[in-house]
């Protein structure tokens, strides 16, 4: 892999896997000797839940950095993997940050001083397309986008697509769409199967092989303050995120 990689994990809406996504494969990368640091973007904070318990309470946390009253606060989990906590003020950054000069690039300049200690940084978006995910496509590199298997998947993954397509036209060269993962998939549900066939139609190879299935450690593991492979390695969703972890090793050698 050549240089750090900055994965941004974003979608359109809420419930498609974005956290599970981001603290999953955060887990196997560094369990694998990846150097990783995850970036908690969401007011819901529930990837700094997942990591540091639902009841931490950082000194600093990514919102404060935001407002200029500290550097990026770096918290760490375990050998090979540190997090950025969250908090509940983030949903009101937005407004904060409003006036300020150039706060598309706040999340990037926060990042350069800490990012070059990393091989894969990930940040994990919230679902509102606001200011925070403009300055998540700002600072990344990669951009991948898991969807779950609704009616109008399709339909909101485009929106997400032409926002991304305006941010590296406007501010970030470097963004690169790397990949679509489908997830919540039920192997039995005739809609998830033409919902998974359109986008394949639709986007081809940018669609990974590997399909997250649905199953109840996804459900269950974040509730007692663990990710899925750390709380159940062999269940199928830790052994799809293995498979996902591969391919996109694989694409990032290329």
């Amino acid at each position: 892999m050549e240089g750090n990689k900055i994965i941004c994990i974003a979608s359109h809406k809420g419930g498609v896997g974005k956290t599970t996504s981001a603290a999953t494969l955060g887990s196997l990368f560094s369990s694998s000797g990846i150097r990783t640091l995850l970036v908690d973007l969401d007011a819901q904070r529930n990837l700094t839940s997942t990591f540091l318990g639902p009841r931490s309470k950082p000194e600093n946390t990514l919102y404060e950095a935001f407002c200029g009253q500290c550097q990026l606060p770096v918290v760490n989990v375990r050998e090979n993997l540190d997090i950025v906590p969250s908090s509940l003020d983030m949903g009101a950054l937005d407004t904060v940050i409003a006036a300020r000069i150039q706060r598309e690039s706040i999340l990037k300049r926060l990042l350069q001083p800490v990012a070059g200690e990393y091989d894969i940084v990930i940040l994990d978006c919230p679902s509102q397309m606001g200011m925070i995910t403009v300055n998540a496509f700002t600072a990344a590199n990669s951009l991948i986008v898991p969807i779950s298997c609704d009616a109008y998947a399709a339909e909101g993954l485009l929106q997400l697509i032409d926002m991304a397509d305006v941010v590296r036209n406007g501010l970030n060269p470097d963004l690169s769409l790397d990949g679509i993962v489908v997830t919540r998939f039920h192997t039995r549900r005739t809609l998830d199967k033409m919902v998974e066939s359109d986008v394949r139609e639709r986007y081809g190879e940018l669609v990974f092989e590997t399909k997250i299935r649905e199953n109840a450690t996804i459900v269950q593991a974040p509730v007692v303050s663990l990710d899925i492979v750390s709380y159940d390695p062999k269940c199928n969703g830790a052994l799809d995120y293995k498979a996902l972890m591969g391919e996109i090793l694989e694409k990032y050698e290329k």
